[in-house]
């Protein structure tokens, strides 16, 4: 069974419900050697070892990393992590399944090292044993939680002040880039396992090789993860991971065309068009983060781990609910299966419209929360601010709105679906309908463009002055 092909964006499966896990997954039966070719005994067929279009792979590979050397992609960690890959990913494909996470596991550490230094691994190591230990404990879950918060407490106490004074200051956005939200998805995993997660997984889920160049890391989920694992055919998850990779990278080089060519400054702002080319590329300095994203799910799908898409065309979102959908998939689902879904079911006696409305100003009320706390393991600052409120603010207002008006259409839309595979429909309607979809999806990135500008301002009085230049004509 492969993984579930689909739009990421209009499927019904949550990411953590798309693969099969790896359990289900049958050896492939001894011939009379006692050996299938290409796997050793008792090894998943998704194992299968294939020279020619591993090589294929490899290649792949090579080439995408020749064009990061000769456009300096991401600076020095991004190289020696790409370096590392590279070696470790023959001895990975080659090594006897059972071996592959700790070779996997082995290579993430070491990136660890070669990245930050002998003295930033062994900080990290032993603060990262603590966390998994608690984790661990045999006691009841309530009281691991309360472990755990109250050690975040106590490290984020002592960061700021001499409490740690020996400490590297590296340790704590590379702690907290491993730790800060991916805990929070391990315990929920924890509170629901029907069984006990295997130290392997677990370690193994905190040590991703590409999170030690990308401190803002996407939210990978750890059920996705696991049931992802060799899922499909190896190879096949491999040439997924390279086309992710090298969109990646092609993000990534048009971000620092548009940083280092065409955005300028909010003071040469002066009339309408300087206006437009602010606020359309400031926005597109996005692709950075969607770029190292899809670079580095891609690095993940090359040693066995299928991950789905972290983006899906987001310039091209018709309405608010649409690009909330878009934009960072694995957010949307880590607030939809941790907020939204626990805040609908304990409010599933009030009316449809009040449940979606509370729990959707939930979601953004823990959103803008958590945007702060992740600015304050990587940045060592709090990101609480008015325009980061006022952004928060009407972007929820606005999903909240979408999310009523979607809730009513549901069931029309139902009935012209069923309408539609009944009759063709006119020329005239399609064209129509295309019409529409533009207009809306010009607006959509209209709004975004102009709330994107507000959360990168540093003030609102500089934000609304910078308006006010805007569009007064030069």
């Amino acid at each position: 069974m492969g993984p579930n092909v689909g739009d990421p964006v209009k499927s019904r499966l949550s990411l953590h419900r798309r693969y099969l896990a790896p359990e289900g997954v049958q050896p492939s039966p001894a011939t009379e050697s006692g050996r299938p070719r290409g796997l050793y005994a008792g090894e998943p067929e998704n194992c299968r070892r294939r020279l020619v279009p591993f090589l294929r792979n490899l290649a792949y590979l090579g080439l995408i990393f020749a064009v990061c050397r000769r456009y300096q992609t991401e600076g020095r960690a991004f190289q020696c992590l790409l370096i590392l890959a590279t070696a470790a990913l023959p001895i990975h494909y080659l090594a006897p399944f059972r071996w592959k996470k700790p070779i996997f596991l082995a290579a993430s550490i070491a990136g660890l090292g070669w990245v930050f230094g002998p003295d930033v691994l062994a900080v990290v190591m032993v603060l990262s044993a603590v966390l998994i230990g608690i984790c661990r404990l045999p006691v009841s879950w309530n009281l691991r939680a309360g472990l755990l918060a109250a050690l975040t407490v106590f490290l984020s106490c002592g960061r700021p002040e001499p409490l740690f004074r020996m400490v590297p200051s590296t340790v704590w956005p590379v702690l907290g880039s491993m730790f800060m939200f991916r805990m929070i998805i391990y315990m929920y995993e924890l509170k629901h396992a029907k069984k006990p997660e295997k130290l392997i997984d677990e370690i193994g889920y905190f040590f991703l090789l590409p999170n030690f160049c990308f401190m803002l890391f996407p939210v990978v989920d750890y059920r996705t993860m696991q049931r992802g694992y060799f899922a499909d055919d190896v190879h096949a998850i491999q040439r997924r991971g390279l086309e992710m990779m090298f969109r990646g990278v092609v993000q990534l080089i048009l971000y620092r065309l548009i940083d280092q060519e065409l955005l300028i400054s909010a003071s040469q702002v002066h009339g309408p068009l300087s206006l437009l080319s602010f606020l359309t590329f400031n926005y597109l300095v996005y692709l950075q983060v969607s770029g190292q994203f899809h670079v580095a799910c891609g690095m993940l799908h090359l040693f066995g781990y299928q991950l789905p898409d972290t983006h899906h065309r987001y310039l091209l979102a018709t309405g608010f609910t649409d690009y909330w959908r878009r934009i960072n998939i694995y957010w949307k689902d880590f607030m939809v299966r941790l907020v939204f879904n626990p805040v609908v079911f304990r409010l599933k006696k009030w009316p449809q419209p009040a449940a979606l409305a509370a729990a959707t100003t939930v979601v953004f009320v823990a959103t803008w929360f958590l945007h702060a706390y992740q600015s304050f393991w990587l940045r060592g600052t709090w990101g609480f601010s008015i325009p980061d409120a006022v952004f928060w603010t009407v972007l929820g207002v606005l999903v909240l709105v979408n999310v009523q008006l979607d809730a009513r259409r549901s069931a029309s839309k139902s009935r012209v679906a069923r309408k539609r595979d009944a009759e063709p429909e006119p020329r005239s309607v399609v064209y129509r309908a295309f019409a529409v979809r533009t207009l809306k999806t010009a607006a959509t990135f209209a709004t975004i463009t102009l709330l994107w500008s507000l959360w990168n301002s540093p003030s609102l009085a500089a934000w609304l002055d910078l308006l006010s230049r805007g569009l007064h004509a030069s």
